[in-house]
């Protein structure tokens, strides 16, 4: 995490620095809102395994007092910037200087999991494409099953067991009652202690808590003009796009394959996607 933190430190130094604006090229970088304010942040590696080939993501747990946020670290860099330019409109090629300067390549996740907003409620934002998704869930309670007998340490820490059944995937999550916030990653929560590493029965998923530390940091979300809807068809639509992006793409108008013709068939790739959720397609 070090180079990651030097590195912001220097773009903050570099925004408060920013030249006078010219107001014909200004707009926002990000249109912002606060939601609540972390004590805590928690670093985890999230591993996803595919039939060839298996991607790791450094995400970000945001732990508030009413609200936790778990996102890709590009994204939570992103939104660091956005907060420091407080939704004041930059002339834009600064801000793709301010962009360009970010830490990239920790993680390739767009989805942004926001537990207790609104109350009571997880909003999960999703971008596909030119489109932004939103879906908005109650925030029940998980019907974990504790296994007391079962202890392991994981990382230094002290570990108990529990199991989930929850979205069509079996759940094992390791916790620990030492750091006593009932959280964790993604929508996994309401343990006795936080969770330090959770995966699937059939280790397609994967989180390990790597760090964590005391530091406050707003909480904040995008506002934006999104599609509500609910995440079982988010997830349709990408389980689709991600079949064939170039012609989900292509659709789009904004593309035509090799050689200009509008009606030519797109060279077909996919890209690999195995939902946390068990969806039929």
């Amino acid at each position: 995490m070090r180079p990651y933190l030097f590195s912001l430190l220097c773009l903050l130094l570099a925004v408060h620095s920013a030249p006078a604006q010219r107001k014909e090229r200004a707009m926002p970088y990000l249109l912002l809102s606060v939601l609540d304010t972390a004590s805590l942040q928690a670093t985890y590696s999230y591993t996803c395994k595919y039939p060839e080939q298996k991607q790791v993501h450094l995400m970000s747990l945001l732990i508030g007092e009413q609200v936790q946020l778990f996102q890709g670290m590009d994204v939570y860099y992103q939104d660091s910037l956005g907060l420091v330019l407080e939704n004041k409109a930059y002339d834009t090629h600064w801000i793709n200087q301010q962009f360009n300067k970010l830490p990239k390549g920790a993680s390739t996740i767009l989805w942004q999991v926001y537990t207790g907003y609104p109350q009571g409620h997880i909003t999960i934002t999703d971008y596909m494409l030119m489109d932004t998704y939103k879906s908005e869930e109650q925030m029940d309670d998980l019907p974990w099953r504790l296994h007391p007998d079962s202890v392991q340490e994981i990382g230094g820490y002290p570990c108990q067991l529990a199991t989930l059944e929850l979205y069509g995937r079996h759940w094992s999550a390791w916790y620990t009652p030492e750091i006593a916030y009932s959280t964790g990653p993604w929508i996994l929560r309401g343990l006795p202690g936080l969770i330090v590493q959770a995966y699937d029965s059939e280790h397609l998923h994967d989180f390990l808590l790597l760090s964590i530390a005391e530091r406050k940091h707003p909480i904040a979300f995008r506002e934006s003009t999104y599609f509500k809807y609910p995440r079982e068809r988010v997830i349709r639509e990408y389980m689709k796009y991600a079949s064939d992006p170039g012609r989900a793409f292509q659709s789009t108008g904004l593309a035509t394959p090799l050689g200009g013709k509008k009606d030519a068939q797109p060279i077909k790739r996919t890209i690999p996607y195995v939902p946390l959720r068990r969806v039929t397609p």
